[in-house]
């Protein structure tokens, strides 16, 4: 490994991470392993090399050593640097290039995970290619893997959900009349840059009143007083993602906007309550819903979801998930009331689940109001 693996030793880590991929490719009865990974769903490609392109495809194939395959040459170094794996190819289309490699190999059954996110294109490559041998869908195995976060994975964050307080304590302070929300955004979206981490993705700033909508993106529309202003943002370190929620008043709330507030805080509690190992996910979901759609307002989305190598895509979503919760997952908590007169409200904070019940990985102040 190389410097850039900073104070985090990975490689026991990923030792352990890809001891247990090819005990799973033995459990499906598989000779190889192929992970691929594509923009914005690369998760389990970066959960075995500790590496992720900024653009384009990924590849990993595990036949004896592992070698990987990229779209684009330009990260080859920082991926050996950040990977420890040696073997490293690219081309615009690696495709061939991964085809050639499972020709070499000659395996008779090879666990592809990623396969439910794999262009039409390239599976007839490999379907074409490898005539006589079997295709076999590990994508779920290794998802399972991911979901009990390792202590390395607890620790990085952690360290996202303090960059992320930073994101939200800076926007207390900066959020003000006269600045447009894409001024606001962009403040924010330099903090986790500036310290060595990254966006988990783009920042979110919405205000007003009359025009509420869950999510979109920030617009020159200046802050005013009274409005309410919702910013959904996430620090990204090492890859680990998290993402959380605070609403501000600027001035003092109105009775829409404390009735709804009230709401939000209630189904939160509810949710928060309820987060410990051995509850079903979607208990938390529906804890939440009963409190909102009680006083009269409507679920506009889950309640949560989990978050690590990603945010939205990360298992447990809540509100359809039956499994219990176990020590080592890590959720976000998110309520919401959108309401014409309230506007868009929101309180959303990441949670690991412990031994005994749950550990809050961003504590930001969670209060309503802002002077004016």
């Amino acid at each position: 490994m190389t410097d850039l693996q900073q104070s985090v030793d990975w490689t026991a880590e990923l030792s352990s991470r890809r001891l247990k991929f090819r005990q799973l490719l033995d459990v499906a009865g598989c000779d190889v392993g192929l992970v691929f990974g594509c923009d914005g769903h690369a998760q389990h490609f970066r959960y075995l090399t500790n590496f992720i392109p900024v653009l384009g495809d990924c590849w990993l194939l595990a036949a004896g050593d592992l070698r990987c395959f990229l779209t684009f040459q330009w990260q080859i170094v920082e991926a050996i640097g950040r990977s420890g794996i040696d073997e490293w190819d690219a081309a615009f289309n690696p495709v061939p290039l991964v085809v050639d490699a499972l020709k070499k190999a000659r395996p008779k059954r090879v666990g592809v995970a990623g396969m439910e996110r794999m262009p039409v294109p390239a599976w007839r490559a490999l379907v074409e290619g490898l005539p006589g041998t079997e295709l076999v869908d590990v994508s779920a195995s290794l998802a399972m893997l991911r979901r009990r976060k390792s202590p390395l994975e607890v620790d990085r964050l952690r360290a996202a959900a303090r960059l992320t307080d930073a994101m939200l304590d800076a926007a207390r302070s900066s959020a003000r009349i006269g600045l447009a929300e894409n001024e606001l955004a962009a403040q924010l979206s330099t903090i986790p840059l500036a310290s060595g981490g990254r966006c988990a993705f783009e920042t979110t700033v919405v205000s007003g009143t009359e025009q509420p909508i869950p999510i979109r993106m920030p617009t020159a529309r200046r802050i005013d007083r009274g409005d309410t202003v919702m910013i959904d943002l996430g620090a990204e370190v090492d890859g680990y993602q998290a993402d959380a929620t605070r609403t501000f008043v600027v001035g003092s709330a109105s009775v829409a906007q404390q009735r709804a507030w009230s709401v939000v805080l209630a189904a939160y509690e509810a949710a928060v309550e309820l987060a410990r190992p051995g509850v079903p996910c979607r208990d938390l979901h529906m804890a939440a819903a009963k409190v909102i759609e009680a006083a009269g307002y409507q679920m506009a989305h889950r309640i949560g979801h989990g978050i690590g190598l990603a945010t939205s895509y990360e298992w447990p979503s809540l509100d359809t998930e039956e499994s219990p919760l176990e020590p080592g997952v890590t959720i976000c908590i998110e309520p919401g009331v959108y309401t014409p007169g309230a506007g868009n409200m929101k309180l959303e904070d990441d949670v690991l689940i412990t031994d005994t019940g749950c550990e809050m990985l961003t504590t930001s102040d969670r209060g309503l109001e802002l002077p004016a």
